[in-house]
């Protein structure tokens, strides 16, 4: 998949998060209603006693006097629980298969299908991932079949698509990929392991209708959802075609091929059946942090060097430099010092500290240990973090983020950035041809949006 598609591919995911809580039902409300009756009662006693003496053995009209009053109100209370409705609820989903096409200089997916290269060839100089999968807003329900067998579920995704590399030419064409937008799958669930992180063996059968017309048969060994993370090896075999309208002729493009390979998904949350009758309040969280978007401006530090052209937009040093952005972030707590240590990683990571010091990577590693200042909307956190491909990047730093509403935190941030930007990896494009190594400090101020904390009390370890 060239770099366009993959700039597609990442615009349709974030357009579809925003969209997503309408397009699907992930919310299901039960309602309770009561009958409040509030009954009261008032005694009032009063003793009036006649003017003037009075002679004992005679007998008087009483002087006490007794009132009672009574109140009845009847109030109707509705009370509302809110739970899952679904068992598979994500945003990405890639995977790189292996064994599959031809690719040479002009392809090759890499592991997950998110590498473009691993620089990984057998004797023939063939990329080994020649071929991936791409897929957007993945969605499972309970499938009420079979006489109620549990496990079963029915899914879409907004958007899939198959890619196999046939030739050394970098671009896809017609007869390079099926794509399907609401596909229809049914899956079965065979849990290995029936706690977080889950462990399954899941056969599918999948149709899709349009742009392409195919059937995709196959396994897959998932693990996870931790954090929103999992982790799944694919086999397969899909086969369909294509229409294509060319100068007024339809040509049909078919494709088929077998399938094996690895892949990743994020943003991704999986449940089993009996969590659906948990509210959500009360489910159990594997991460002490999940955010869908973050977003940061920061003001890079490094005078412009010799060896670095100069910044191309940049006319003064004001702020802001440049941007850091992470897509699909999780972190995790480690089993010790009460699990303010943690470890994490994103699906995308961007760093542009100015016009030349540029650089990318995915699923970089990250570990840190958190402090909560104020529990828990306040949280300082030191960290070091190692992008590792397409480029290289080792960052420390500092952030402290305060919670300001519900999914939404701000933050302020402090580090010092080292990169080499490897993009001669993957693209070749003019503009970037002024980029090279950097290092840098820097500071920074940023918002996270779809930002859900925990402590690490409310988290369960695996």
């Amino acid at each position: 998949m060239n770099r366009l598609y993959l700039a597609a591919f990442l615009l349709v995911s974030l357009t579809g998060l925003s969209g997503c809580f309408g397009m699907f039902g992930i919310t299901r409300t039960e309602s309770d209603l009561y009958t409040i009756t509030k009954r009261d009662t008032t005694i009032r006693q009063d003793v009036r006693n006649a003017p003037g003496d009075r002679d004992n053995g005679t007998i008087y009209p009483s002087p006490r006097t007794v009132e009672i009053s009574r109140t009845y109100v009847q109030l109707d209370s509705t009370v509302n629980r809110y739970y899952p409705d679904f068992l598979r609820f994500g945003v990405l989903e890639t995977a790189g298969f292996i064994g599959i096409g031809q690719s040479d200089s002009g392809g090759g997916n890499g592991i997950f299908g998110i590498y473009k290269s691993l620089e990984l060839k057998s004797p023939d100089s063939t990329k080994i991932f020649g071929s991936a999968m791409y897929r957007v807003l993945p969605y499972e329900r309970v499938l009420h079949a079979f006489n109620d067998a549990p496990d079963w579920t029915v899914g879409t995704a907004a958007y899939e698509t198959f890619v196999i590399q046939k030739d050394n030419n970098a671009a896809v064409s017609p007869d390079e990929r099926l794509s399907g937008v609401l596909p229809l799958y049914v899956r079965k669930r065979f849990f290995l392991r029936d706690k977080p992180p889950y462990v399954m063996v899941v056969p599918f059968f999948g149709v899709g209708l349009l742009p392409s017309q195919y059937v995709n048969l196959g396994a897959t060994i998932d693990v996870g959802s931790y954090g929103g993370f999992n982790l799944r090896a694919y086999a397969g075999y899909v086969a369909g075609s294509t229409l294509a309208f060319r100068d007024r002729n339809t040509t049909s493009y078919d494709v088929n091929f077998p399938y094996f390979g690895i892949g990743v998904s994020a943003l991704d949350f999986v449940y089993k059946n009996e969590e659906l009758n948990v509210e959500w309040k009360d489910q159990k969280h594997s991460a002490i942090e999940v955010s869908a978007f973050e977003a940061d401006l920061v003001y890079a530090t490094s005078p412009l060097a010799d060896s670095i052209p100069a910044r191309l937009t940049d006319t003064s040093n004001g702020f802001p430099t440049g941007f850091i952005v992470k897509l699909a972030t999780a972190t995790y707590p480690l089993p010790f010092a009460d699990g303010h240590f943690f470890v994490g990683t994103s699906f995308l990571n961007v760093m542009k500290m100015s016009s030349s010091e540029i650089a990318l990577g995915f699923l970089p590693i990250r570990a840190g240990y958190r402090v909560t200042l104020i529990k828990p909307d306040l949280n300082l956190e030191p960290f070091a973090e190692l992008t590792y491909y397409p480029s290289t990047i080792y960052h420390v730093g500092v952030r402290a983020s305060l919670k300001i509403y519900d999914w939404t935190q701000l933050s302020v941030m402090a580090g010092y950035v080292n990169g080499t930007p490897h993009f001669e990896r993957v693209i070749s494009e003019p503009t970037l041809q002024g980029v090279g190594d950097f290092s840098t400090f820097y500071l920074g101020v940023g918002i996270g949006l779809g930002d859900v904390f925990h402590t690490p009390e409310e988290v369960i370890r695996p």
